[in-house]
């Protein structure tokens, strides 16, 4: 029998069988990545916990990586109690560290860990172990199982099983922002947030990675840890800059993130854009009636002026549409902040001579537009936990 290439409990009645170790994560599609997404929002974007589901605890994983659900009690098991080789390396070196085993598992990682732990801390692993399932009943008629899973990032899941294991002395202090979202997917997907508390109170406050301020897989990395941790600043931010800076779908990138916070965000999104259309396109037609500008000349000069930089801008024709692909609200406001107001003279009704330039409140584009927000306000995070 294959001994185990990780040891957590060397009496461990449990050897976790990752294959496919370190699959992709969090990879952005490439239409996101061009910024031409176009199909609507769907319920499936954000990848729910299978935990969640009635009587499985396994689900669909993020982005390639998958957690294979227990198996029913009608297929045969296979159980395997190993004799466990050498002390356990320390997590960073271990993951670093392959293993070449001959046998036709030889892509999969064995880590040797106590079902007692694990049946306390998780509640999917307590499924698992003892709500009638086959690993569960092989546990019970043998006193040993195999559970497998697959596509997890190594170092992340030998860092939560150590922690469930009370071994805090080799978890380390600080992570990374990718490492912390890895191992916040594992909480959320095996159920150990009361467990793990300890630890991410010392991680999120050594996170030294700022907000991202433009669009981009970190931003939504920072979304997810944000809204997991329940951290409202550091939500309201990340969800502003993503409504802000988007030029297309915001996607969860595979991220169990709530679905209602990724509808409220696109809807919010398009709202916010569909506002600075709406009002160009008003000032316009108001300028073109007459019922804006303080005369003939006023109202005049301002329509052509404006009109030449909406063509230009590509707002005047064809109108943009939701889901406003390739608009960014935040270049927006700048844009129209931006137009040039036309300038002309005016003269004194006395004397033909006596000119002016022509000033007042309809007849410049920073007053007209003057009260735009320059970013979308950001999600509050007690509206937004599901």
């Amino acid at each position: 029998m294959t001994p185990p290439t990780h040891i957590i409990d060397p009496d461990g009645e449990v050897i976790i069988i990752l294959r496919n170790a370190n699959a992709p994560f969090a990879q952005p599609d490439e239409d996101i990545i061009a910024g031409v997404a176009s199909d609507p929002l769907k319920a499936s974007d954000s990848v729910q916990s299978l935990a969640a589901e009635a009587g499985r605890p396994g689900a669909e994983g993020i982005s390639s990586t998958a957690t294979h659900a227990p198996s029913p009690i009608e297929e045969s098991s296979s159980a395997s109690t190993e004799e466990p080789p050498a002390e356990e390396q320390p997590v960073e070196e271990q993951a670093e560290t392959g293993s070449s085993p001959e046998s036709p598992d030889e892509d999969c990682i064995r880590i040797q860990v106590s079902a007692k732990h694990l049946i306390f801390a998780s509640s999917v692993f307590k499924k698992t172990l003892t709500g009638g399932w086959k690993e569960s009943v092989t546990y019970l008629q043998k006193g040993s199982v195999e559970i497998t899973a697959e596509g997890w990032d190594l170092v992340a899941l030998l860092i939560l099983l150590r922690a469930i294991h009370g071994q805090y002395y080799s978890v380390p202090r600080k992570l990374t922002l990718e490492r912390l979202a890895k191992v916040a997917v594992l909480i959320d997907y095996y159920k150990c947030k009361e467990t793990m508390y300890p630890l991410t109170d010392i991680w999120l406050k050594a996170l030294e990675e700022p907000i991202p301020t433009t669009c981009s897989r970190d931003l939504i990395l920072w979304l997810w840890v944000s809204w997991f941790f329940q951290l409202p600043a550091q939500f309201k931010k990340s969800t502003s800059t993503a409504m802000s800076c988007s030029t297309g779908w915001i996607s969860s990138l595979g991220l169990p993130i709530s679905y209602s916070v990724l509808k409220s965000m696109n809807d919010r999104r398009q709202e916010a854009i569909n506002n600075l259309v709406v009002l160009v396109h008003e000032t316009r037609e108001a300028l073109l009636s007459g019922s804006q500008g303080c005369g003939f000349e006023c109202s005049s000069m301002m329509y052509g002026a404006l009109s030449k930089q909406m063509h230009s801008s590509n707002l005047l024709s064809p109108r943009p549409a939701a889901p406003f692909p390739n608009l960014i609200y935040k270049d927006l406001v700048q844009q129209l902040l931006a137009f040039k107001s036309p300038r002309w003279y005016g003269y004194d009704s006395s004397s033909y001579y006596d000119s002016y330039s022509h000033q007042c409140s309809a007849s410049s584009f920073k007053s007209i537009f003057r009260n735009l927000d320059s970013t979308v306000h950001g999600l509050d995070l007690e509206s937004s936990t599901v």
